[in-house]
């Protein structure tokens, strides 16, 4: 009996041992596929390691009450990517704005128009500034932005208007 459990032991890790190496080639492949384009789509970038960038090419725009937005850019593995940032101070009633990108093919025949939507003070997606005041932006993620394609930053008041960059 003690054999048999031995061998089911050893048989059991040596197919544990197998699945897991041969995951991980996959594995680390399809990773690299998903973060290449669209697939990085949603990606914080915040977390992302930059080859040019990240800049501001539209804004920071003022928007009254110490509300700010701006476009970011930034190229990473090649690929350009952009996001928008809602500046704000602290307590300005932040979680009744909402910042987003919007993304259109260039003559507009395909267009996604709330990508990324985040409240002002969002979990995750907000950080203060660091120049000692009481300032905070909240970000959204990132969306490739390839040369077929443009974006813009837009963000909403709580009265419902809508405040946009130009197309970059």
């Amino acid at each position: 009996m003690k054999l048999r459990t031995r061998i089911g032991a050893t048989f059991g890790a040596l197919i544990s041992a197998l699945t897991l190496v041969l995951m991980l080639p996959g594995s680390a492949q399809a990773s690299a596929q998903a973060c290449s384009g669209f697939g990085c789509d949603g990606h914080d970038p915040n977390i992302q390691s930059w080859q040019t960038g990240p800049v501001s090419p539209y804004g920071p725009y003022n928007l009254g009450s110490s509300f700010m937005y701006e476009l970011r850019w930034g190229k990473t593995d090649g690929d350009q990517y952009s996001w928008a940032r809602l500046h704000y101070i602290s307590g300005s009633n932040e979680q009744d704005w909402s910042v987003y990108v919007q993304r259109c093919t260039k003559d507009q025949s395909e267009c996604y128009w709330r990508l990324g939507l985040k409240k002002g003070g969002a979990s995750g997606w907000t950080a203060k500034i660091p120049d000692g005041t009481n300032y905070y932006w909240t970000r959204t993620p990132m969306y490739y932005n390839p040369s077929t394609h443009m974006m813009r930053a837009c963000v909403e008041d709580p009265s419902g208007d809508q405040s946009c960059t130009p197309w970059y």
